[in-house]
Order: structure tokens, then sequence, then C-alpha cells
């Protein structure tokens, strides 16, 4: 196989990891965060131990044994970085971590707006008091290559972040017909036991590059952070749920089904069945987005969004998939322009079937 360097794509500056290295060998404790979507959840490991998360996490233990590790898997499937940067806070900050490992290289698209979503991303992580590191990772589809990276690393280099690249590692070895896919991927997309175990070696060998040179030059200060990339005007986004806000209801409902875990992103939102059925929330902002829920369970309601009453601009929200995988958590941004104080109001304008609702699942904001 090739050398397992050429996944790192950079090194990062000597003020981030070696300032983990530093934490853990002072204080004899670690809090880490992995957020990402279904690779980071586990998808199509056998065990929750064969993950590349857990198996990752175990670099830690191995190198010291008399530290107190924890790690949190933020994962949730289908999800991007517009969802990560809306959801950081409560899945990743308030768990005061030291260290955050990012993956959407494989669920952003190679587009603006995820390049603007990612570095809001970034910053948030960065600018927070607990997190000394942000290391990112680039999954890939197995048979084309494809993923993000391009401008996800784009972004990574501007704040000089550690990088590791899954594609630089296997892609080329799969062109060669060096190896079996099916070994590595069963979907071409979600890794095998040996796929999880492949992205974890190569977690862990950027890590002992890095404790390497931390052990030779030490740590320096946490770096400052640059002039923004891009505008990145997500920064600051805000999530609304049914536990958070108190919108106006008629015919809607909150959801309270018992979720089995956390990583269900189909919970504390709102539900309403009837054509008809409305609910207004009152925001502030210069972005406006909604999450919902597009299901298989056909045929499924269609609604409309309207912002400050203007019914002639409303905007469609059809939750009728038409993939066959699962149900969608859906993010459509509604709205961008002048900040302030606007009204949402969502309408079911045709019902579905009779057991299938319409779940708007949360309302977003940011306001930079």
């Amino acid at each position: 196989m090739t050398d397992k360097n050429v996944s790192i794509m950079n090194i990062g500056s000597m003020g981030y990891l070696p300032q983990v290295f530093k934490k853990i060998e002072n204080e004899k404790k670690l809090n880490i965060v992995y957020l990402g979507g279904s690779i980071t959840m586990g998808c199509n490991a056998t065990k929750t131990e064969l993950r590349y998360v857990d198996r990752s996490a175990k670099w830690w233990q191995t190198n010291f044994p008399d530290a107190e590790i924890s790690y949190f898997n933020a994962g949730i499937g289908a999800t991007t970085s517009q969802f990560g940067v809306a959801r950081v806070q409560e899945h990743v900050l308030d768990k005061q971590p030291d260290l955050v490992f990012v993956e959407f290289s494989v669920n952003d698209s190679s587009s603006p707006l995820f390049m603007e979503t990612y570095e809001s991303l970034v910053r948030r992580l960065l600018k927070a008091e607990s997190v000394k590191a942000v290391v990112l990772i680039n999954n890939l589809f197995y048979d084309t290559g494809t993923n993000a990276q391009g401008i996800h690393n784009a972004i990574g280099l501007h704040y000089d972040l550690p990088i590791v690249s899954v594609r630089n590692y296997i892609f080329p070895e799969i062109q060669l017909g060096n190896v079996c896919l099916a070994d590595y991927t069963a979907d071409m997309l979600h890794p095998t036991d040996l796929g999880h175990k492949m992205i974890a070696d190569l977690i862990c060998n950027l890590l002992d590059t890095e404790y390497s040179y931390y052990k030779k030059l030490g740590a320096e200060k946490k770096p400052s952070l640059p002039e923004p990339f891009t505008a990145s005007r997500y920064e600051d986004a805000q999530r609304f749920q049914n536990y958070s806000c108190s919108p106006v209801m008629e015919g809607f409902e909150p959801d309270t089904h018992a979720a089995e875990q956390w990583s269900d992103p189909f919970k504390g939102g709102w539900i309403a069945h009837k054509q008809g059925s409305c609910i207004k929330f009152n925001v502030s902002g210069s972005i406006i987005m909604l999450q919902y829920r597009k299901t298989i369970n056909k045929p499924a309601p269609v609604a409309y969004a309207v912002i400050d009453g203007d019914r002639q601009n409303k905007v469609l929200l059809d939750a009728n998939f038409d993939e066959d995988w699962g149900d969608l958590c859906c993010l459509d941004e509604i709205y961008s322009g002048a900040k302030g104080e606007h009204t949402v109001e969502i309408v079911i304008d045709t019902e579905g079937k009779e057991n299938s609702d319409f779940m708007l699942i949360s309302v977003i904001t940011a306001n930079k």
C-alpha cells in the first residue's frame, strides 16, 4: 500500500495539536468530539468499537495510559456543514472539548455555499475557549474519488489546520487496481470494518507524526484567527426547536416521539397533517433556514413558507422524498437579506396520505 504520509495534507500549526499534547501531559485529562455525517456515526461498522471514531480515540489511551480520556461521537447521517454549524453549540461546544475532528467531505458539495458554511463552522470551533485544535478529515466516494476536499482544504490551509485525506491515500490504489473495493466499502461510500480501520490508521499516523514534532519542538501559542476567507455569514447560526421557542400554532403541535438515540435528527420539532395548518415564528437574522423531513412515506404533505407576509414569493417545502434509502433531514435556506426582525410562517398546502405528517424539525437563523 501507499505510504500513509500521503494522507497528511497539512501538519498544521505547532499551536494546535501540540497544545493538546501539552494539556494531556500536564493535566492527565482530554475531551474529544468527532463531528460529521454517517461515516462518523459509524454506518456499516459491525460493532461500536470498530468505528473509526472509537479506533482512533484509542491512540490517546495507548500513548497516555495514565490519563482520563473521554470522547463523544457527534455524527448524524446525511448531514452537511450547513447543519453542523447550526448544531455545533449544543452537540459539540457545550461538551467543552479540547480537540474536535470534522468530517463532512462527502456530504458537502464543492460549492461556494459549503465553503462558507464549512469556514463558519471552523471559525466557530477555533473561537471556543476550550478548543485547542481542530483536525479535518476528507473521506470519499470510493468509486469516483469525489469529495469536497478542494474547498474544505482551502479553508484548512487558510487556518493552518491539520488535515487527513483518506482520498489521497486509498484512491490511487483503487485506480491502479491494487485493492479490492468490496474489502473497504459495500456501497462505494460507507466503510466496512476494514475501511473504518484504514481511516483510524491514517488519523493515528497524523497523531504519531505531530507528537514526534512536539517532543522535539514543544508547543507554540494557539494562533490568532486570520480574516475570513469567505463572508463566513453562518458563524453565529442559532437553531430553534420546540424546547427553545414558542411559535403560534394552528393545526401544528410539538413532536414528542421518543428518539432511541441522540443522533436521530427527526425530533424536537412540530408536526401537522391537515391542509391550512400553520405555524408562525418571530425571528431575528439576515439568513433564515428551515429544517424539515423529506419522507419515503408517500404521498406526503406539501407546505410552503412565507417570509414577512410576502405570499407572492412563498417557498415550496415538499416532504416527498424521491430516494428510497430512508427519510432525509432536509435543510433549505429560505431567506438571505436585511438584518432585523422577521416573521416566518409555514402552511400546509396539500395533504398527504392519512399517516404521513409534515414534520418541521427546526428553524435556523444567522445574523452576521
